[in-house]
């Protein structure tokens, strides 16, 4: 995996999981649309550990 696209998925995980956190604050609890933020926030959170997992194997 090239370096420009570990960069590439470590921005797409970074906007995701500023843009549901962002988001958090502006939901009201108890709706269908704080469940999707709350996933969102896993998505991004994943997918970020994800990037960070694969960036040191490759490295090694």
């Amino acid at each position: 995996m090239t370096p420009e696209m570990l960069k590439g998925f470590y921005r797409i995980a970074v906007f995701i999981l500023g843009a549901s956190i962002a988001l958090l604050f502006v939901v009201k609890p108890d709706t269908a649309e704080f469940v999707v933020t709350v996933l969102t926030i896993g998505i991004g959170a994943a997918l970020l550990v994800l990037v960070i997992l694969t960036s040191r194997y490759f490295n090694k």
